[in-house]
């Protein structure tokens, strides 16, 4: 079954064109990895994907009732949200008590143990984890994932590789982690030169 088509997309940023007219879709189950060198890109292409940002030309559908997870490059967060407070953020009462245990043991396999800690204080790397936890809790049929591995040691990659390969929906997924992207995709698509 396809869950989302992307048809005939172009996308210029400032005076560059960075997409011409690309198609792309994503099947059931299906998880793809993106990748191309540095300013081809990748990430607005995940932003447009995940209706987040609008194309110069083309149009992106998703199927019916399709939910979708995404992780940005540089994540944002409320003000003043604690660690636990921002993971679960988006949750309804519920899900936030059936979610919080997994949350803390995702949180400390990513080497975060202060849940009360208030976001804002952390670095950039453990933002970036948080985030994540954020992502893979929010209830998904298809999750983007923008440099997921980043700020992760061998030990926090080896767990989300897991996580992935385990995870029953679909993937988009950029990474410059060559054995990762390996790992866990079943279809590999560049982006190079405006086309894929």
């Amino acid at each position: 079954m396809n869950l989302l088509t992307a048809e005939h997309i172009s996308h210029s940023y400032t005076d560059r064109l960075l997409f011409d007219d690309i198609s792309f879709h994503l099947n059931e189950g299906e998880k793809i990895g993106i990748i191309g060198v540095n300013g081809t890109g990748k990430s607005t292409l995940l932003k447009i994907i995940s209706g987040l940002a609008t194309p110069d030309k083309g149009t992106v559908t998703m199927g019916n009732n399709i939910k979708l997870s995404y992780l940005p490059q540089i994540p944002e967060f409320a003000q003043d949200d604690t660690v636990l407070h921002s993971c679960l953020r988006g949750l309804s009462e519920p899900e936030i008590w059936e979610n919080e245990p997994e949350a803390k043991n995702m949180l400390t396999r990513l080497g975060i143990q202060n849940y009360s800690q208030p976001v804002q204080e952390l670095s950039g790397g453990q933002k970036k984890r948080v985030a994540l936890v954020r992502t893979l809790l929010s209830p998904s049929d298809i999750l983007i994932l923008d440099e997921p591995t980043n700020h992760l040691d061998s030990a926090m990659a080896e767990w989300l590789e897991n996580y992935l390969k385990q995870f029953r929906g679909a993937l988009i997924m950029v990474t410059h982690d060559r054995y990762f992207l390996d790992s866990v995709v079943t279809r590999i698509v560049e982006l190079e030169h405006g086309k894929l």
